[in-house]
């Protein structure tokens, strides 16, 4: 009687144990599930509000480097985008803040000049980075990855990223967007 007791014990426990966890590949069909959900919204807010619009693809270090660039789409069409490199500290190596950073590069581009500097976010629509954000970022192995994916207050596109298990400064890889404007 103990030894089936024990038994009926220890099976209850692995199932429960088990059907407890989330599994990455549960995780990962929530997030797609999030994404479909997002672009959808984004397709909905297209229709009533058009393609014109502004947003800021940024990039950070913990070492207190950054970038942030502004694209600027007009009917669908990138018609400009604004770059600037900084770092928080100073020449000598003082912080000073993100209000009295250190501007290493800038630059203006208009329609006729996109593309004629390297650096910076690629001058895309917000279309281009929902399909770059399910391609190179949310198919990434859930297993060997941590993987983001949020949505600003109108579930519009806001992060989608991933980070490689183990890795400890600088290594997300993919989109993240600050100050969407209509």
């Amino acid at each position: 009687m103990n030894q089936k007791l024990i038994q009926i014990i220890f099976i209850t426990s692995f199932f429960a144990l088990n059907s407890g966890c989330d599994t990455n590949n549960t995780s990962k069909a929530k997030t797609i599930a999030e994404y479909r959900s997002s672009l959808d919204a984004w397709n909905a807010l297209k229709l009533t509000n058009g393609t014109s619009y502004s947003y800021t693809i940024g990039s950070g270090s913990v070492f207190g480097f950054g970038s942030n660039t502004t694209i600027t789409v007009f009917n669908d069409t990138v018609i400009s985008r604004d770059y600037e490199s900084y770092s928080i500290y100073d020449e000598n190596n003082n912080y000073v803040g993100y209000d009295y950073r250190v501007i290493y590069e800038s630059y203006s581009e208009n329609s006729e000049t996109l593309n004629s500097h390297d650096s910076g976010a690629k001058p895309v629509t917000i279309d281009s980075l929902y399909d770059t954000c399910l391609s190179e970022y949310l198919s990434v192995d859930a297993d060997s990855n941590s993987i983001t994916f949020t949505v600003d207050d109108a579930n519009i596109i806001k992060n989608c990223y991933y980070i490689p298990n183990g890795c400890q400064d600088d290594c997300s890889f993919g989109i993240q967007i600050s100050n969407f404007q209509l």
